[in-house]
């Protein structure tokens, strides 16, 4: 077996046994990579890289050969390792606005360590969007903006309505360039920080795995990693709901408006066993403390008494 310690994305772009995992999906090629990542966490990131791409390039035209491609991923992975400022962004416009890159699916952009793929695909029903119900993997739907941390600091990202996600390393997220009038929807493979504007109208949703994490406008976090079948998800403030999308479409077949599941306050937290389907409750490890509501610091009286004058001035 090659040893591919030294490979860079490039490289695994075109190896024949990569591609047998990310473009065959041969189980014994899924198998030997999944492992291969979890011995070599610091080539996660590469790994990552060209999987997206080869699934991105994967439906590209007829009329472009194998050598095309290996000549334009190679000359934007030159690129991208110039970049001078790890927060600078360097659009590849020069090279997207070839022929080639037009007739592509694939548009990329790189944003310091972490990168972003955008993938068309051409089927429409692919097309119409991902579905919480049917989709537990990041989506590949048309538009869908698809982020990876490949630094090793926490990366603070706005969403389309305001909220802030902060996606932890070797994490990756997926979202709509803009949000539905019903939902706000975000896929998570890893780890990452919410902070959520808050909207009665459209709840928002973190499909993580088989477990879905709902809430109108608070600060939780996410822990999905690849490879371990716990989901943990903790509230630092406001209300949470926890289901699994096996709940919810049990709910959508009953016609049951109300999805069971775990429903989290500040400081708690709940453990998904994914291969038992169990729900774990319990106190976070590091409680924080719960500010009360603040008192008003104007006051308008109109035939009080003044007794309860006094009485409502002392205690603001």
């Amino acid at each position: 077996m090659k040893n591919y310690e030294k490979y860079r994305a490039e490289d695994l772009l075109v190896d024949p046994w990569f591609l047998a995992w990310v473009k065959h999906g041969q189980p014994e090629a899924q198998q030997f990579w999944e492992h291969w990542q979890r011995q070599h966490p610091d080539q996660r990131v590469n790994v990552l890289l060209a999987k997206d791409m080869a699934e991105a390039l994967n439906n590209r035209p007829g009329s472009v050969t194998d050598e095309q491609v290996r000549a334009e991923v190679g000359q934007i992975m030159r690129l991208t390792r110039r970049l001078p400022d790890p927060q600078t962004r360097l659009p590849l416009l020069r090279i997207l606005k070839r022929p080639f890159w037009q007739l592509a699916t694939a548009l990329i952009l790189v944003i310091g360590g972490s990168w972003l793929v955008w993938q068309a695909a051409s089927d429409p029903a692919v097309q119409s969007g991902p579905s919480a119900v049917s989709r537990a993997v990041l989506p590949k739907a048309a538009g869908w903006i698809n982020q990876v941390n490949g630094t090793s600091q926490p990366v603070p990202i706005t969403l389309p309505d305001g909220s802030r996600m902060t996606l932890l390393p070797t994490s990756q997220a997926s979202y709509p360039p803009a949000f539905s009038q019903t939902k706000r929807e975000v896929h998570l493979r890893g780890e990452a920080i919410f902070a959520v504007v808050h909207d009665s109208r459209r709840p928002f949703l973190v499909l993580s795995g088989p477990l879905i994490t709902r809430v109108l406008g608070t600060r939780f976090r996410v822990r999905a990693l690849p490879g371990d079948s716990r989901i943990t998800v903790s509230v630092q403030s406001g209300r949470v709901s926890v289901y699994s999308q096996r709940d919810l479409a049990s709910s959508h077949r009953r016609h049951v408006p109300d999805v069971p599941g775990v429903v989290l306050t500040a400081n708690q937290q709940v453990v998904y066993q994914a291969k038992q389907a169990a729900y774990q409750k319990e106190l976070v490890v590091q409680p924080t403390l719960i500010r009360p509501a603040e008192s008003p610091d104007q006051f308008a009286f109109q035939d009080t008494p003044v007794a309860t004058v006094f009485e409502q001035l002392t205690n603001g």
